[in-house]
């Protein structure tokens, strides 16, 4: 695309820091009407196993798994990712960062345009991780939770990923603070936004500044631009899985989830869901936890009777569907504010409804409301 063209891409590139903010992202795009293909395998994304359709948009989104990475390190990564949905087709970027700002944000984000100069040379980027319906804000140039500078929150005290400092100038050297007008001549600019309005209006300026302008954040931003490219269609009933037994798999430590699980416990649901999570502590490390947890989840599924999986959880989420065999998922609809819902595609869970959360999202009836909204349309809990 060039420079004030306002019609959606054919294809736009989505390239995540770990796996279920790669769905709560690319979800906004389903909901509008996208195409949206979610690639477990990066090294295949410029070898696409099917033919994109010419007459609706496709995103093709992709994780890289980078949160907890080295800057040095996720750079390279990102950059690798970049590369392959270039390659894809891809004629617009979307950089997924973490909404409370966790990890390798700044590695990530100069990764990415380096890939993104190869191909526009003068690429710059704009920055806006505020997610309001998660009540993640961006003001003044600071990342708040609830209103609270997330360095204040539980990320600051994260066992993987602690977070010093919310000021997005600390986290991302060289950037700077400015308004909407400023798009497209500011080549690492970051952006206020405290609810969807703000986002929308991102999304729009974003959209003029043509494809040279590579757009950073979280799921809010994400559906902004998505509803900034509105694909006309008819609203698809929400997807459901009958009378089948749900596998919930908990990867995620995050207070958030944990109190989920409580009031889910608690509820009619709860005699339809089997869980399976890693206890604290148990095992020394995230990524052992991660695999000896998706060895449990591939063992249950063996049991034919399971109608879907919930993942709670991006490390838990990559090592369990690695552990699947999966090829790729098909991002159809969401079942809750952030948790995508779609279908298994290769290994051996194929064709398997799945929906994935990230274990800082919701409120506490979430789970709840997951689990009777697969069963039933309309169902509460």
């Amino acid at each position: 695309m060039t420079a004030g063209q306002d019609l959606p891409p054919h294809l736009l590139g989505l390239v995540a820091d770990d796996l279920t903010g790669a769905g709560d992202s690319a979800v906004g795009f389903a909901e509008q009407g996208w195409r949206v293909e979610l690639l477990l395998d990066t090294e295949h994304t410029s070898r696409p196993s099917h033919e994109y359709p010419e007459s609706r948009p496709t995103v093709l989104a992709v994780t890289t798994g980078s949160r907890a990475l080295p800057d040095d390190r996720a750079a390279e990564v990102t950059d690798q990712a970049v590369t392959g949905v270039l390659a894809a087709g891809a004629e617009r970027l979307y950089l997924k960062i973490d909404s409370t700002v966790r990890g390798s944000v700044a590695g990530q984000i100069r990764g990415a345009l380096t890939a993104w100069r190869r191909r526009y040379p003068a690429a710059g980027a704009i920055v806006c991780p505020a997610f309001p319906a998660q009540n993640r804000t961006v003001h003044d140039g600071t990342v708040l939770v609830g209103g609270v500078p997330v360095s204040q929150t539980v990320a600051a005290t994260d066992p993987v990923t602690p977070l010093a400092s919310g000021d997005l100038r600390v986290i991302v050297p060289g950037a700077v603070t400015g308004t909407l007008d400023q798009v497209g001549s500011v080549s690492l600019l970051l952006l206020d936004a405290t609810n969807d309005s703000d986002l929308d209006a991102i999304a729009h300026h974003a959209a003029a500044a043509g494809a040279q302008t590579l757009v950073v954040g979280s799921g809010g931003l994400a559906a902004a631009v998505a509803r900034c490219w509105a694909v006309e269609r008819s609203p698809a009933p929400p997807p459901t899985i009958g009378t089948g037994r749900i596998l919930l798999a908990v990867s995620s430590l995050h207070p958030v989830t944990t109190e989920q699980l409580r009031l889910l416990s608690t509820t009619v649901q709860a005699v339809h869901v089997d869980i399976l999570a890693t206890p604290s502590g148990e095992i020394a490390t995230p990524s052992a936890a991660a695999a000896a947890l998706a060895a449990r989840v591939s063992s249950a599924l063996a049991d034919p009777t399971y109608g879907a999986l919930i993942i709670v959880g991006g490390d838990g989420a990559a090592a369990i569907l690695a552990q699947l065999s999966t090829e790729r998922i098909l991002i159809d609809g969401v079942v809750s504010g952030g948790c995508p819902t779609g279908i298994v595609v290769g290994g051996t869970a194929d064709g398997l409804r799945l929906v994935t959360k990230s274990g800082g999202f919701g409120t506490p009836d979430t789970l709840a409301t997951i689990t009777a909204r697969l069963r039933a349309p309309g169902a509460t809990h």
